[in-house]
């Protein structure tokens, strides 16, 4: 947010006349540009009449024109111990504690500068931005109000309302502010710049590069408005453009962190996975403790197997301020345990974070904590708990949240890795380490009747709140259906079933659902025990079916998920996995080709 500051001019007493002639010169050197003999000839007549407030007014902003800061606020405090209410002053040490970001100090010299003059719209203006520095955002926005009723035309005030209002989760308001301020100012790229912005969180991205595109124009070398119609790019996946938008913003602000991860990013995502760990470590060196270069660092050296650098970046998870895993942070009285101290006759909370997948992936390493000599409580979403019972060795399963005994540490199960050590050589994969009951898969072979085709369940759509991740992971069923043998009876595994794909199944019968039957993942676990094979995107049944030991097909964008490694069609986490990568991005149907002439070999031989 920009702040004006003005040269005001106050009143005071008479001084002698040779203070008088030293005012008078100094303003005359002033005018002249002659900042230092300007500044020495206040001097010397506030020496000679140092109860002149108007003179320590005067002397105050000439020492701002000087850049002498600290000398400026002193200049005006003397002139406030003379005159509590000159306006001025008030302004003066206002704006300049402003840009000293004391937001306290600063609004309350605003205040008192408002209260005698009303009726400045700056004052009003400059107040609405330090109310927003101190997430006050409703009060900010009735100090743009004022400074708009004061003056019509200000246009950067109906700028920062927009701003405020886009904050506070009012779009369309928003909106028609930064409209009315291009119609004042039609060349304020900024205003452009956080239209774009607007408009691309809406949904927008025609009108959003039209906004980038203006501010650009006015403003060649705006890096964040290059660096923002690269998000937008990315977002559309124009790759190339995108890259040429992070690496512009980079050549106008070679320190801008926030482009080099998202350049990272972009890198990663066309497999370019060296070059991407380049700039996520170039974005460290500039700004250490930014939680997004360490993440996607972590997971860029998951995803090549550098277990020993990704689990330790992976920490960072909690620090990445704009991703999900963010927002789980909770608090603990408890310490965290990362693998130093004795577990010997102690009781430790493991717990669950991110997704349903990453749980049942990771829960394994309760069973190796209770071997340490731990007491080991493990809290899981509800759909886990009885499943995750099955486990060896863990004293006791609750629901996330739930009253508990008191414990001397905790841990999440995603820190399990590297409090203790595991490498791609140790990924602990002994297998079963989930467990369905016999009276549960009895009365799902009960269900599913005699067994006349050999047996295939499917998944096809992972988790609808994963963001990207999902559209990755996600196709539709009549996209696959052509491709699966006639001979083979298909088990559907799936309970969030989109409108689009409910339709299929309904014109499909031979795939069956159990959707109403399906209660948590104990009873998909033991409805997977009664089948031949399961052949899954990447989501939770694939690591419920792999902890299970069961045959599992797992179908994978060409980007996938850190946890699969790269150019491999194996995995160490489950020795029953098979993976089904796309040989080029988007394309399902080359995958399902493979899978169906894998099929036809598999069962052939049965």
């Amino acid at each position: 947010m920009k702040s004006f500051f003005r040269s005001l001019v106050g009143s005071g007493g008479k001084p002698d006349a040779i203070a008088l002639e030293n005012l008078a010169r100094g303003r005359e050197l002033g005018q002249q540009g002659q900042v230092e003999a300007a500044l020495a000839a206040y001097a010397e007549a506030l020496a000679r009449a140092p109860d002149q407030a108007s003179g320590w007014e005067e002397y105050g902003m000439l020492l701002v024109r000087a850049g002498q800061k600290d000398a400026a606020l002193q200049s005006f405090g003397r002139a406030l111990a003379l005159q509590p209410r000159s306006y001025t002053a008030l302004f003066g040490r206002a704006a300049l504690l402003q840009g000293q970001r004391d937001w306290r100090g600063s609004l309350d010299s605003y205040d008192r500068a408002i209260a005698v003059n009303p009726g400045d719209a700056v004052a009003h203006y400059n107040r609405g931005n330090v109310l927003r520095e101190l997430a006050r955002p409703e009060e900010a926005l009735a100090a743009f109000d004022r400074a708009i009723a004061c003056n019509p035309a200000f246009a950067r005030a109906f700028a920062n309302r927009g701003v405020t209002l886009q904050a506070l989760g009012r779009p369309a308001e928003a909106l028609a502010s930064y409209d009315l301020a291009l119609g004042i100012d039609a060349n304020d790229p900024g205003t452009h710049n956080n239209r774009g912005v607007l408009l691309q969180k809406a949904g927008k991205p025609a009108a959003a590069r039209e906004s980038y595109e203006r501010a650009l124009a006015i403003h060649p070398g705006y890096a964040e408005a290059h660096f923002n119609r690269g998000t937008l790019l990315h977002e559309l996946e124009d790759l190339d453009a995108a890259q040429s938008s992070y690496e512009r913003a980079l050549s106008l602000n070679p320190t801008y962190t926030e482009a080099l991860v998202n350049l990272g990013n972009l890198l990663g995502e066309q497999g370019r996975l060296q070059e991407a760990i380049a700039c996520y470590r170039r974005a460290i060196e500039q700004d250490p403790g930014l939680g997004e270069s360490h993440y996607n660092l972590a997971l860029t050296a998951l995803k090549l197997g550098d277990y020993t650098t990704g689990w330790a970046s992976h920490e960072w998870r909690w620090q990445a301020k704009s991703g999900p895993i963010y927002r789980e942070r909770r608090e603990f009285r408890e310490p965290l345990w990362l693998g130093r101290e004795s577990l010997a006759g102690k009781a430790i909370l493991l717990y669950s974070e991110q997704g349903l997948g990453d749980s049942l992936q990771f829960c394994r390493y309760a069973s190796l904590v209770a071997a340490l000599g731990a007491r080991v409580i493990l809290e899981v979403p509800v759909p886990l708990v009885r499943i995750l019972k099955t486990l060896q060795g863990v004293a006791e399963v609750i629901v996330t949240g739930a009253p508990r005994a008191p414990v001397d540490y905790r841990c999440p199960l995603m820190s399990l890795p590297l409090a203790l050590g595991t490498t791609l050589a140790t990924v602990p994969a002994a297998i079963p380490y989930l467990y369905s009951s016999a009276a549960d898969v009895a009365a799902w072979q009960e269900r599913l009747g005699p067994r006349v085709k050999p047996r295939v369940g499917l998944t096809w759509s992972g988790n609808r709140q994963g963001g990207k991740g999902y559209t990755l992971r996600h196709f539709e069923l009549a996209a696959l259906l052509p491709y699966l043998p006639p001979d083979l009876a298909y088990f559907c595994l799936q309970t969030e079933i989109l409108a689009v794909d409910r339709a299929t199944l309904e014109q499909h019968p031979e795939v069956r659902r159990f959707t109403t039957e399906i209660r948590d993942f104990a009873d998909t676990a033991a409805l997977v025990d009664c089948l031949d094979l399961v052949i899954s995107v990447d989501t939770s049944v694939t690591h419920l079916a792999g902890a299970r030991a069961r045959p599992t097909w797992v179908i994978l964008p060409w980007d996938g998920d850190w946890r699969w490694l790269t150019d491999r069609s194996d995995s160490p986490w489950y020795p029953t996995v098979r993976l089904y990568r796309q040989a080029s991005k988007g394309d399902w149907p080359e995958v399902f080709a493979r899978l169906r002439a894998d099929l036809l070999l598999e069962f052939s031989r049965r």
